[in-house]
């Protein structure tokens, strides 16, 4: 990985958070981050490690997962915006999730003691992060509702909706997933992905050729998802 800089004051990439900040503020966010390079496959932050950082996602894709000794679980694939490590802050001690790259992407360290105290002095910044908080935990809420209460169809389903609506924002997309990735999203064995995607593809629902996916027939996916 490669170190870079960038300047906080004049970057048009802020997240939301990064907006209810002073020009000060923002400079001890500059003086105490690190602008990072991650080659794809790269481990970001190791499940159990020190939690000592957040990230902010400048550019590409990682995913989140919680790891098991059978199979992992991913709880969400992650883009552009995305602020990684939120629950480190007010002190927990260590990270309960692992993060690796799926592409080359672009990463903002930033010291977590440095968050902490910002957040005690900027009310609207405060807000913020727990506004980004609160929906991280509603979508890994929702995750766990769908793996426990939906078919394999619907759990399939869900997942590509939320490549087309939420990260690719496009019916056609290149999938930066493996199939085992999309079985561990899902919960289900990789074999049934490669049978329900092979099922969808012959319905005419969507369109599959490798890693290129193109959504032909929404609402019958929408329906699969309910």
């Amino acid at each position: 990985m490669a170190n870079g800089s960038a300047n906080c004051l004049f970057c048009n990439n802020k997240s939301v958070c990064f907006n209810e900040l002073t020009d000060d503020e923002l400079k001890q966010i500059e003086d105490n981050k690190v602008e990072i390079l991650y080659k794809k496959d790269e481990t970001i932050i190791k499940q159990g490690s020190f939690a000592s950082n957040i990230y902010f996602i400048k550019k590409g894709l990682v995913k989140i997962y919680i790891e098991n000794s059978d199979r992992n679980l991913i709880l969400e694939i992650a883009g552009k915006s995305k602020m990684l490590g939120l629950t480190s802050l007010n002190h927990t001690k260590h990270y309960k999730f692992s993060v690796t790259a799926l592409e080359d992407i672009v990463l903002c360290q930033i010291n977590v003691e440095v968050i902490n105290k910002i957040m005690i002095t900027n009310q609207f910044f405060n807000t913020q992060v727990i506004k980004s908080l609160n929906s991280t935990i509603e979508k890994i809420l929702d995750k766990l509702h769908c793996i426990s209460h939906k078919q394999l169809n619907g759990r399939l389903a869900d997942a590509l909706i939320c490549f087309s609506d939420e990260i690719y924002q496009n019916n056609k997309f290149t999938l930066n997933v493996t199939r085992k990735d999309l079985a561990s999203i899902t919960n289900m064995a990789t074999e049934n992905v490669v049978r329900l995607l092979k099922e969808f593809n012959d319905k005419k629902i969507i369109k599959v050729s490798g890693k290129n996916i193109e959504i032909i027939n929404y609402s019958a996916l929408k329906e699969l998802s309910k």
